[in-house]
């Protein structure tokens, strides 16, 4: 296992905190019923998910206004109807540029 990667990874969105283990995807979205809803206009109801391959955890986006995700090396990356990899540590932003109002930490534990 890359020594970056973990077993486990932690969302923060506000006051939210979201811990992945690999068990089971998890939806990010506005619907009430995501696993991790958030506030958006530019979000949709089901807008990505994350979930374990093998030892990594990957965003998929699956929404109309795509995915920022920025990785600790400052790159910024958009995805729409696409999947990354999430390593390290970061910020995911659904629908719209990261500002602190929009941006999903990640990190591995």
């Amino acid at each position: 296992m890359d020594a970056r990667e973990a077993s486990q990874l932690v969302l923060d969105w506000h006051d939210r905190q979201l811990t992945l283990d690999g068990d089971h995807p998890v939806e990010l979205g506005t619907a009430a019923d995501a696993d991790l809803t958030v506030a958006g206009s530019t979000a949709s109801r089901s807008h990505a998910h994350i979930e374990h391959r093998k030892q990594y955890f990957v965003l998929v986006d699956h929404s109309t206004n795509g995915t920022f995700v920025q990785t600790e090396d400052e790159q910024v990356t958009f995805l729409r109807r696409g999947e990354l990899r999430l390593w390290g540590n970061g910020w995911i932003a659904l629908g719209e540029p990261l500002s602190t109002e929009t941006a999903i930490r990640f990190r591995h534990t």
